[in-house]
């Protein structure tokens, strides 16, 4: 498998309590295109780090202090090693080669594609830099140590309690801890969006958070 897209939610579509959830803070959401997720527990309005605004150059409609869940889609068909491996809308990605991923019988969903989650607190400080979000989430001794997997489905807002998405089930690979992360991570992460075969101008803001999966709904 490899990444096929890279894209993120505003605000959490995970729940982990205590890191990413209904108690978290953040800026004002007044004039939000979009639906807001859960939040993480870092924003301070007393800390400029939080609350100084951030120059963005490629990412749109982006807030420092805000939280942001991304996402990596990974499949097995994608165009790994090519110029087009990352595409917009995600999908194109993950069903770029036939034959390899099958939604009917034989169901191999799961075993052919995935997706890695991470959230993040976004904040206007150089030290929390980290140059590549594009090709995965990150994983050292603080990033992605704490982790959830499970098989669930694709998301987004046209999801819900009631509409299940027919993508499903896929591998889900969650960092169940919250990360601040600076401003410019992202924005570098939209400069290299910018420079790939395909247009992915189109997953170069936010998407909108669906809202949490309920309890009799999800994997054990």
């Amino acid at each position: 498998l490899c990444a096929v897209n890279v894209h993120w939610h505003l605000g959490a579509e995970h729940l982990s309590e205590g890191q990413f959830d209904e108690n978290g803070k953040g800026p004002s959401s007044d004039g939000y295109k979009y639906r807001l997720g859960h939040r993480c527990h870092f924003y301070d309005e007393a800390d400029p780090k939080f609350t100084t605004p951030y120059e963005w150059k490629h990412c749109k409609d982006m807030h420092v202090g805000e939280t942001y869940e991304v996402h990596w889609p990974h499949s097995a068909a994608g165009a790994c090693g090519t110029e087009w491996q990352f595409q917009t809308p995600f999908y194109d990605g993950v069903f770029c080669n036939d034959g390899v991923v099958n939604i009917l019988t034989p169901l191999n969903t799961y075993k052919n594609i995935g997706v890695q989650s991470q959230t993040y607190t976004i904040v206007n400080d150089e030290s929390y830099f980290h140059d590549n979000l594009m090709y995965g989430m990150i994983v050292d001794e603080n990033f992605g140590v704490d982790m959830t997997m499970y098989t669930g489905s694709t998301t987004g807002t046209s999801r819900d309690n009631d509409v299940c998405s027919r993508f499903a089930p896929i591998t889900w690979q969650v960092d169940r801890k919250c990360h601040m992360i600076s401003a410019s991570s992202f924005d570098k992460m939209c400069e290299m969006m910018k420079m790939q075969k395909d247009d992915m101008s189109d997953d170069l803001h936010a998407h909108g958070s669906r809202m949490t999966v309920a309890d009799h709904l999800t994997a054990d």
